[in-house]
């Protein structure tokens, strides 16, 4: 019996603490996500940011500021399928070498996704040559575009995330895990 009631006051203690220790205070966030390139951006499904934004990175070895450039819409062949091409441009501004793989993968207001990892541009995506210090190129990637349903979806907005995997030297292979990940809102009309 002693040890019933003994049993009964702890459990209730228990409650009583649970249900008068303060929670938390709530907060809103008032800025969009942390900038891509923090650690948590390339699991973080975060706000994206506007499409004009040109995102700086540090690695290793450098530093480098990438930008959507374009977007180009490509015949629609027998099957029914067109390739949608982006182009993302990057500007070597370290002192070391640049040579970068990325991938693209656009999302539409309905949440249907187009690339990828592994995906986009026949499952290559888009490879730089050696980016010299202060130089830009761009590298084209494409997703394939089933229907003009899917077309016309992208056409009313999208969100692309990209991708960005370093290539330090000819031996080592594209890894399949990104080392960056910028995601941008696009504009309606801005496919076109």
């Amino acid at each position: 019996m002693k040890t019933i009631v003994i049993l009964i006051a702890l459990i209730t203690l228990a409650f009583a603490a649970g249900c008068v220790t303060p929670s938390a205070p709530a907060t809103t966030p008032s800025a969009p996500a942390a900038l891509p390139g923090s650690t948590d951006s390339l699991t973080s499904q975060g706000a994206a940011l506007p499409m004009g934004t040109h995102v700086p990175f540090t690695t290793p070895n450098t530093t480098f500021v990438v930008w959507v450039d374009s977007f180009e819409i490509g015949d629609v062949q027998e099957n029914g399928e067109q390739e949608l091409t982006i182009w993302v441009a990057a500007t070597n501004t370290g002192t070391g070498p640049l040579r970068m793989t990325w991938f693209s993968k656009l999302t539409d207001a309905n949440g249907k996704t187009y690339g990828g990892i592994g995906i986009s541009k026949g499952g290559s995506g888009a490879r730089s040559g050696w980016i010299p210090f202060n130089m830009t190129e761009m590298a084209r990637d494409y997703v394939v575009v089933r229907s003009d349903r899917d077309l016309a979806a992208l056409k009313e907005g999208a969100v692309l995330d990209v991708f960005f995997m370093e290539k330090p030297d000819d031996e080592t292979p594209v890894s399949d895990i990104p080392d960056y990940h910028v995601r941008w809102t696009i504009d309606p009309g801005t496919i076109q």
